[in-house]
């Protein structure tokens, strides 16, 4: 039987059933709506959920999930529970967050525009949404953009937009959680869904085969994996799916402002150009803003409008934001980025390099994103608690982010660490590793 710490998984259920029992024989707090409490037991007793409440409770103070920062530097210091720590856990890769330009944007549309807009943008829109996306478009390329509130929201409206009854939409296993929510309400509305179990040409081709006759054909898949940081081949995957009559849909929420030629993302970098395929951008991790988009043309995007519910009935981007995704698309198109991604681009190099003389296993290094191999569960929480312990703080994957026993410590380098920030994360994580005794390279010395 699995175990959490020295318990057992059915010991933890035993407990938390008896606990929820005794909880619905004590009298009700008046302050508790009661038709709260009935729902609230009743979800608790499905297995899945008893089974994350009883580890959660096994590993209070381990896991470290849900933290509250207190206070954040400019240099990625932050400050929880009163220790503060270098913070590894910041996906705004580039810095961006605290750029004067990005500041002076969003003081400057405020009082012109307000705080919201007030209206789905399916009513009206700021005229800033319209310089935004034409920004977005002439710094990658492409014909025209389509921004959605997040990149959330895009793919859970763009996949069943794109998609019809007799269609086919096939989805690699490791996209993203938000794009396999698309794909099913994708086969709610009558599409065909596979999933594909590894980015392989191959398999792809005789994925497609084994489906049989369909009418349009999609291939949903990641730019960077966001738990591991690695890229698929995406370049033979297009090739593959575009001799079979598809197009491909890429997830780049990872990629977007950190990879490819100046920062247009995997697909652009593997690709060379984004004209025939659908790119998802994020512009709330290297832009530091609000929202995500898409590529497109003017006659697509009339029809997304027409066909994507997230774009109907979602919110739209805060005016101050959207002013500021026009002066990050600025800072991309100009000398200046060549110096922040040069700064983002040594620190993943000093750090991977370092990772590689001390033995420790690792994915990613093309993005800012790089995936410490630790394996079991518990260990894992136990590394990231052990680094945190030492000022470091690293976020813990793990099942359902990561396979069951592929347990990885998320470190996202950002353009604004110290060096001195990476030494230490390197000394930090020799340490942990030669303490607990964590697996390394076979061919790594571990004195």
């Amino acid at each position: 039987m699995t175990k959490v710490g020295q318990i057992t998984v059915g010991s933890l259920l035993q407990r938390l059933s008896a606990a929820g029992r005794q909880k619905m024989a004590m009298p009700a707090d008046s302050s508790v709506p009661q038709g709260l409490e009935p729902l609230t037991e009743r979800l608790s007793r499905n297995k899945v959920t008893r089974v994350a409440l009883a580890f959660l409770d096994a590993n209070a103070g381990m896991h470290l999930k849900d933290l509250l920062l207190d206070a954040t530097t400019d240099d990625r210091r932050a400050t929880i529970d009163g220790h503060t720590v270098w913070n590894f856990g910041s996906d705004s890769f580039l810095g961006l967050d605290r750029h004067p330009r990005i500041h002076e944007a969003i003081s400057e549309a405020l009082p012109a525009w307000g705080a919201h807009n007030g209206a789905s943008r399916a009513f009206s829109s700021p005229v800033l949404v319209d310089e935004a996306e034409e920004k977005l478009a002439a710094w990658l390329g492409v014909p025209d953009t389509f921004i959605y509130p997040s990149v959330t929201l895009a793919n859970v409206g763009l996949l069943p937009a794109i998609t019809q009854p007799g269609d086919l939409l096939v989805v690699d296993r490791e996209s993203h959680d938000s794009v396999h929510q698309g794909a099913k309400l994708a086969a709610a509305a009558g599409a065909r869904v596979v999933e594909l179990t590894a980015p392989d040409p191959r398999l792809l081709e005789r994925v497609v085969s084994q489906a049989g006759s369909h009418a349009g054909l999609v291939l949903a898949i990641d730019g960077v994996y966001s738990m591991s940081g690695r890229t698929p081949p995406l370049a033979e995957l297009d090739a593959t799916v575009r001799s079979l009559g598809g197009i491909m849909y890429v997830d780049d929420a990872h990629g977007t402002g950190v990879v490819g030629p100046r920062g247009r993302g995997a697909a652009a970098e593997a690709l060379g150009t984004l004209d025939n395929v659908l790119m998802v951008g994020s512009l709330s991790k290297a832009f530091s803003c609000l929202g995500g988009f898409v590529t497109c043309t003017p006659e697509l995007k009339t029809i997304l409008k027409i066909r994507s519910s997230t774009f109907i009935f979602g919110g739209p981007v805060p005016p101050p934001y959207l002013a500021a995704i026009s002066a990050v698309c600025d800072i991309m198109m100009s000398q200046e980025y060549d110096v922040i991604l040069e700064a983002l681009h040594e620190r993943i190099r000093r750090f991977t390099a370092g990772l590689d003389a001390i033995g420790i296993e690792h994915h990613g290094g093309d993005s800012a994103i790089i995936s410490l191999v630790v394996g079991d569960m518990e260990k894992t929480f136990a590394a990231g608690r052990q680094l945190f312990d030492r000022g470091y703080y690293a976020q813990s994957a793990t099942y359902p982010a990561v396979p069951i026993h592929g347990g990885l410590l998320r470190v996202q380098i950002n353009a604004i660490h110290p060096l001195e920030a990476i030494d230490g994360l390197l000394n930090a994580v020799e340490d942990v590793w030669k303490q607990s005794r964590l697996p390394r390279r076979r061919a790594a010395a571990t004195s």
